[in-house]
């Protein structure tokens, strides 16, 4: 659907699309989207996100999310092969929609975290859509050129947790996180585990096999963020820098002292306990407590997506069938 007419106040409800025209300035930031559907999804999901801009497939996938002070697009332009729009947070939308569109020569390239065969895209699909971890996939096609990787899956994650961008000790401040749902792990099944009661090693470092750093308020969140990433083993976390390294090696660990540094291995498969992670509120009566299952759809696609002429893939959109679990 077209919008036709005269731009209008950001609080109306706007579900369609401006082809060939951008909204310059104005951007929060950009992400990797294969559509202008799942574009308009994340500036729906992004609390300051009030309207958009994609660049079509046949550019570079980047969908740019953007705000104003007056609610509106300062300007707009006819450019094309760019298709910008509007949140959909005055709509009332769905919490849970589903993107069911495939990308047909398109990769979502990186975030693996396994793979395997499968007979056929609808499998591979079906394998993405029963693990909790997974988020988005790629599937290999027959006629791909590396015969040898042929019908492969690759199971995909993105995290969809609290991300910190930096910390600083600062006299006078309180920061904290927000008590709406966090993502959090789960039983196959659907029932939970109690909360964990985990081991941490205090002055233990587990050198080596790093592969990802984030910040942690604590090391009982460096542990959380360890335990949504499919890929982490073990990690270790430094109170100096408030570092949060997380690492891979199944085979083995190597433990070593170290002053300042706090260690553990992942809580898998359970409920975070809240008093660990500080999201229940002491005196407030109120904890992120319970669990539950929900669509989740908004993947940022921090990865790149990349066409095809030299690989012919057939990949989903972010979100497709998509169970994630939260908090709440």
């Amino acid at each position: 659907m077209l919008l036709i007419g005269h731009l209008s106040f950001c609080q109306e409800c706007i579900p369609g699309f401006l082809e060939n025209v951008d909204f310059p300035g104005s951007d929060i930031t950009f992400l990797f989207s294969p559509s202008v559907e799942h574009c308009q999804q994340l500036c729906t999901q992004e609390p300051s996100c009030l309207f958009f801009s994609f660049n079509r497939a046949d550019s570079n996938f980047q969908c740019y999310l953007k705000s104003s002070s007056s609610g509106k697009p300062e300007s707009q332009i006819p450019l094309q092969g760019v298709t910008s729009g509007y949140s959909l947070k005055p709509c009332n939308p769905n919490p849970t929609p589903c993107l069911r569109q495939v990308f047909r020569n398109v990769d979502f390239f990186g975030a693996d975290y396994t793979n395997l065969f499968t007979a056929n895209l609808e499998e591979c699909q079906r394998l993405c859509t029963g693990d909790p971890r997974c988020q988005f996939y790629t599937f290999i096609t027959g006629d791909f050129p590396q015969s040898d990787i042929r019908y492969k899956c690759f199971l995909k994650f993105s995290f969809n947790v609290p991300r910190i961008p930096a910390i600083e000790r600062k006299p006078g401040v309180i920061s904290g996180f927000s008590r709406k749902p966090q993502l959090t792990q789960q039983i196959g099944s659907g029932k939970f585990i109690i909360a964990c009661q985990t081991q941490l090693f205090q002055d233990t470092d587990f050198p080596g096999n790093d592969f990802l750093e984030l910040k942690a308020v604590s090391p009982e969140y460096c542990q959380f963020l360890c335990s949504v990433q499919p890929l982490c083993t073990y990690f270790s976390f430094s109170s100096n820098n408030f570092g949060c390294i997380l690492k891979n090696n199944p085979n083995s660990l190597v433990v070593q002292s170290k002053r300042g540094v706090t260690s553990g291995i992942p809580s898998r498969f359970c409920r975070i306990d809240e008093k660990q992670t500080g999201w229940g509120s002491k005196g407030s009566g109120q904890s992120c407590s319970g669990l539950r299952r929900k669509s989740g759809p908004f993947i940022h696609l921090l990865y790149d997506i990349k066409l095809s002429a030299e690989r012919p893939l057939e990949a989903s959109s972010a979100g497709l069938d998509l169970e994630l679990m939260y908090l709440h």
